[in-house]
């Protein structure tokens, strides 16, 4: 019951107090999101109010997913922002601040500019400022770390930037929009059908990123090495997946991150000479059985849009698109 990260929604099944108790009821569950907790209460807010739960009263405690925003299955009901906010502790930011109500509002992030998943500003939820002073506030945050003011807008699958305010105000003033990425959520039933083990390959598994792991992943991480391994120590529940060869050379890898419930499958990386020999699927079906050891069954992950062959990969084992989201750069 420690192991409760401030900010997640959760569950708390706790005893009531002996006036409270009823010929059938000794207990009640209070579900919200954890807001503040210290050595002896909780404190959940809910839909009527917050509540204060005494640790001494506890009989069980876990996360849970976000409240669904629409019907359908629960990794299709997810709305955006809730799924947003869930996939930033995936890849957060080496530093992080909010602008408005914690949570609630804008998620600023700096690591070094490697990915912009951890170097833009995740634009759900309210600033709490009117729109221009919020875009000011952004640029003078990123403007005293030496950055560019890189703006995430999350969005249905298929709307442009100009249907936002946001995105329409950046627009204006010379932003430039990158291409889409798409969100795919899907099951972890699905995933761990994905592919067999190739012949003469071993796996190797580590909560942490080790230095073949490392070795293993994408140029793009290699050209920001220091400032990645930073970034992969912190999300707090993690496996680092590495396929290795006969001869011990590290031929692909993959990392899962799970939180709130959910678990996100980032870095698939298999190395160009072994590609088209079902690597990549095997590695996909170690992590989804990763993932199931951990006893969590919804899955995200994110999929630029000309990567084709990932793109074929995880549509034919289930994943479906949820939503997309695209960065505004400042004019050069």
């Amino acid at each position: 019951m420690d192991d409760l990260p401030i900010g997640s929604r959760v569950s708390l099944r706790r005893r009531l107090a002996p006036e409270e108790v009823t010929p059938e009821y000794s207990m009640t569950d209070v579900t919200g999101q954890l807001v503040d907790a210290d050595e002896t209460h909780l404190w959940v807010e809910t839909r009527r109010g917050r509540v204060q739960v005494a640790r001494a009263d506890l009989v069980a405690a876990r996360v849970v997913p976000p409240r669904p925003a629409r019907r359908g299955a629960p990794h299709r009901a997810v709305g955006i922002g809730d799924l947003q906010r869930i996939m930033t502790k995936g890849q957060p930011g080496i530093e992080q601040e909010w602008l408005g109500e914690e949570y609630h509002g804008w998620l600023l992030r700096s690591a070094g500019r490697w990915t912009g998943r951890s170097n833009s500003v995740l634009t759900v939820g309210e600033p709490g400022l009117p729109l221009e002073e919020a875009v000011a506030a952004v640029e003078h945050w990123y403007a005293d770390r030496e950055a560019p003011a890189l703006f995430m807008l999350p969005r249905p699958t298929g709307a442009g930037a100009a249907e936002d305010p946001l995105g329409e105000l950046l627009l204006d003033r010379g932003f430039v929009e990158s291409p889409p990425v798409d969100v795919l959520t899907g099951r972890v039933s699905d995933l761990v059908v994905a592919g067999g083990q190739p012949p003469g390959l071993r796996l190797a598994t580590s909560p942490t990123p080790d230095e073949d792991w490392l070795r293993g992943c994408g140029p793009r991480l290699q050209e920001h090495l220091g400032t990645a391994r930073r970034v992969l120590t912190i999300p707090r529940r993690q496996v680092f997946l590495t396929a290795h060869d006969d001869e011990g050379g590290v031929v692909g890898v993959v990392r899962v991150a799970m939180d709130d419930a959910w678990a996100g499958v980032f870095g698939l990386h298999v190395a160009p000479e072994r590609r088209r020999e079902g690597i990549g699927r095997w590695l996909t079906r170690e992590a989804a059985l990763a993932i199931q050891a951990a006893g969590t069954d919804l899955v995200y992950l994110q999929v630029e849009r000309d990567n084709a062959p990932a793109r074929s990969l995880y549509t034919a084992l289930g994943m479906e698109v949820h939503h997309e989201y695209a960065y505004l750069r400042p004019p050069r």
